[in-house]
């Protein structure tokens, strides 16, 4: 046998200090990031909740972020105009699965928001009214039979609250 066989295969040590700095940078990136992500807290979040399980307990979704899935309450809807911010503010209802709250906005609604329309409303819930920073009013569908009164206060309630009404 020759010495060069006895001799472990090594890879040269110029290669493995060349990756060496690119290693450790992409360790400390990965370590940041997950300490960022794992410090983050739910202030970043919104929730997606209907009415109904919003005020089922309204406690635990106080100051929260949230998209609040509803219909407008017919003949609910006031407005005034705020003159010291030139802004209109609405006062309204919003109901699912017979649960209502009242909502206040101050801004420009879509053409599209009136009584029975379908909302998604992003705020937060304070006490019993639901602060909104934007509203979203779904077009009405065209598909909508000619002369069948359809009622659009109609959507999948919870589960929870469907388990509740048939008890």
């Amino acid at each position: 046998m020759s010495e060069e066989s006895k001799t472990p295969a090594r890879l040269p040590a110029a290669s493995t200090r060349r990756y060496r700095p690119l290693l450790l940078g992409l360790s400390a990136a990965t370590v940041v990031g997950l300490l960022i992500f794992a410090m983050s807290d739910s202030q970043s979040f919104e929730y997606y909740k209907h009415v109904d399980e919003v005020m089922r307990d309204k406690a635990s979704w106080q100051d929260k972020r949230l998209q609040l899935h509803g219909f407008v309450v017919p003949g609910s809807i006031a407005k005034r105009i705020d003159r010291d911010h030139q802004k209109l503010e609405y006062k309204f209802q919003v109901e699912n699965c017979g649960a209502v709250t009242e909502a206040r906005f101050a801004g420009v609604v879509p053409d599209t928001f009136k009584e029975g329309a379908e909302v998604v409303l992003k705020g937060q819930l304070r006490g019993d009214t639901f602060h909104t920073s934007e509203v979203m009013a779904k077009c009405p569908s065209k598909y909508a039979q000619e002369g069948v009164q359809k009622s659009a206060m109609v959507t999948r309630c919870s589960k929870e609250g469907s388990a509740e009404k048939m008890n």
